[in-house]
């Protein structure tokens, strides 16, 4: 079944003339594309990184290019930086270490039957020698809202290590937005004061998500395949602007284009796209999701309302 995807895969890249796959689903930096949100999200992350102190937070939706915007920023950083990048499941302060160390490379030294003493012992002596060459670690935390708390103050720990002049380990976390619930908690509230940095990142703009796929479309060689004004708002109805779905989406509508043997799109063919992914779901989960938030914004502005009715007739 998967040789026969892979085959399909290939001749409708074939029937478009494309060089590469433009809507891949796995992070690829080539096809980085800086929206405005992403642009100004990096120069905060790059100023964070600069000043070298406190923990750097970046939040954001599922699906919405937090781990491409992060593996774009990492691969700027080699001159100043090691980095261990770890995908938290649920790692307990144990194993936070030990993945930390496994990653930058002295697995050798350590196993799951040493102390946490000896582990931080072990870290401790690479910051030093990593010091001495004018580098620092950075420890890159994707899916960070899985850590759980004894693991998060843990981290608070290791930002403690430092030189008289400079931190040795700088902390950049990143996950969906029950993270920011979780660091705000009164548990925590040691790490929130060394948080120097907590941005979101947002979905697409609609006008950044036609130029998104205009975008990875050149990038694959067809930058003349350009999206009418129709296409678009169907496009935006089933994905609301968030990267993964529009990769997801355009991929299956290539698909339906190439079954039809259409060198064009059109709202037909998204249509029987997100048909077949079940992502005419995605308008209700949308909304439903952020159902609290317009209740809650309608009952403020009711409030406000009635405190301005209630001075005015006071004042009669």
């Amino acid at each position: 079944m998967q040789a026969i995807e892979a085959t399909t895969q290939m001749k409708h890249l074939a029937f478009f003339d494309f060089t590469e796959d433009p809507f891949r689903l796995t992070p690829d930096r080539d096809f980085f594309f800086p929206s405005s949100n992403h642009t100004s999200l990096s120069e905060v992350i790059r100023f964070g990184l600069h000043q070298g102190e406190g923990f750097i937070i970046i939040l954001g939706e599922v699906g919405t290019g937090k781990t491409m915007l992060l593996r774009f920023l990492m691969s700027e950083m080699t001159d100043q930086f090691e980095t261990a990048f770890l995908i938290s499941p649920h790692l307990t302060p144990k194993q936070l270490l030990l993945a930390i160390l496994a990653d930058i490379g002295v697995e050798k030294k350590i196993n799951n039957k040493h102390s946490l003493d000896y582990l931080l012992t072990v870290l401790n002596d690479y910051l030093y020698e990593l010091s001495r060459s004018e580098k620092r670690l950075l420890v890159v935390i994707d899916e960070a809202q899985n850590l759980p708390e004894q693991s998060l103050e843990q981290l608070r720990l290791l930002s403690n290590f430092e030189s008289d002049k400079q931190k040795w380990l700088q902390i950049l976390l990143v996950g969906q937005p029950e993270l920011r619930e979780k660091i705000e908690k009164p548990s925590l509230r040691q790490l929130l004061q060394r948080v120097t940095v907590m941005e979101t990142l947002n979905p697409l703009s609609k006008t950044e998500m036609f130029q998104y796929i205009n975008f990875r479309l050149n990038k694959a060689g067809r930058g003349d395949l350009v999206l009418d004004n129709k296409t678009t708002r169907s496009l935006w109805r089933f994905t609301h602007g968030v990267p993964r779905l529009i990769n997801k989406l355009m991929n299956r509508s290539l698909l339906v284009a190439y079954a039809c043997q259409s060198q064009g799109f059109n709202p037909k063919i998204i249509k029987e796209a997100a048909e077949s992914l079940n992502m005419n779901r995605f308008d209700k989960t949308f909304w439903l999701r952020r159902l609290p938030w317009i209740l809650t914004a309608t009952l403020l502005v009711a409030i406000i309302i009635w405190v301005l009715s209630s001075k005015q007739f006071s004042g009669f």
